[in-house]
């Protein structure tokens, strides 16, 4: 997603338009080299096939066909890598509103052991993926136990994606669980957690299933890509591994469609039921 889209109908948005209208009194006129227009201009000198490059520009995100100056980028190709960048910072950093997450239905139980320091949550992995003991005494008193599926959202490395899909994905996975008879439990919100903290909730709770919706780690084209990871009866003991999850990634405008994402957890998790198994031993389990 272009990176001054990424904040239409944000505070961002206002921020930006403001500033530029302070640069207008000085006559400083700042142009935005972020819209679709600008990321499609051909920035090759006498290219042998325009048109061939501006069909190319217009099938992918990639900056292809943007010429250079010498060794070095042009200068609207490097402006837009740096709006690009600053947007995935943006993302990396914006923590999900509490109307955000009380529209979602979500039990905000707290942090994971980072405490919700970004700094220690991208220094020290580990701790992301075990909850403060604060979060687990209200895990404990508030959550339903033994359920069938659990869910856990978190902004992990994009709140963005958060806000923008979590619901559609949250409401469709919901729906069709219900209509199949599987139990859902108490749907969990918690702040800079990691995959693995399925684990400490699979283990807490005693659930049959967990369903981690989490922010992924943002890119210069998308930074706002959601990700889905489930696994069968995640614990600390025996220890539940990446090769025991599975993965729905990239959830997004110019991704996944969220509906369709939905559909196919959904899928996965009565497989898990059926199996008793996922990841890697219920591809195995399915082959025969």
């Amino acid at each position: 997603m272009a990176a001054y889209e990424l904040y239409k109908g944000t505070q961002k948005q206002a921020d930006i338009e403001a500033r530029r209208a302070e640069g207008a009194k000085f006559g400083v006129e700042v142009e935005d080299v972020t819209t679709v227009e600008k990321r499609h201009t051909v920035g090759v000198d006498h290219p042998v096939d325009l048109e061939g490059c501006k069909a190319l520009m217009h099938a992918t995100d990639q900056r292809v066909c943007v010429g250079r100056n010498g060794p070095r980028p042009k200068l609207n190709t490097y402006f837009q890598m740096r709006a690009d960048h600053g947007a995935t910072q943006d993302s990396l950093k914006y923590s999900v509103p509490d109307e955000v997450i009380k529209a979602l239905g979500l039990l905000h139980v707290g942090e994971t052991a980072t405490n919700g320091l970004l700094e220690t949550y991208l220094r020290l992995p580990p701790l992301g993926r075990k909850l403060s003991d604060e979060a687990k005494a209200v895990v404990l008193e508030k959550c339903v136990k033994n359920p069938t599926v659990q869910f856990v959202v978190s902004n992990g490395l994009s709140g963005y994606a958060i806000e923008r899909y979590a619901g559609d994905v949250l409401k469709s996975m919901t729906d069709g669980l219900k209509a199949a008879g599987i139990a859902v439990g108490t749907s969990i919100y918690v702040n800079r957690a990691r995959v693995g903290i399925m684990n400490d909730f699979g283990t807490l709770l005693n659930a049959d299933v967990v369903v981690v919706l989490i922010g992924e780690r943002p890119g210069l084209i998308i930074s706002d890509a959601l990700s889905i990871y489930m696994g069968y009866k995640p614990r600390w003991e025996p220890l539940t591994t990446d090769g025991n999850r599975d993965n729905i990634c990239m959830i997004s405008k110019k991704g996944k469609n969220p509906i369709e994402a939905a559909a196919e957890a959904v899928a996965l998790i009565k497989d898990y039921l059926q199996y008793k198994t996922s990841g890697v031993e219920l591809a195995t389990a399915k082959r025969g």
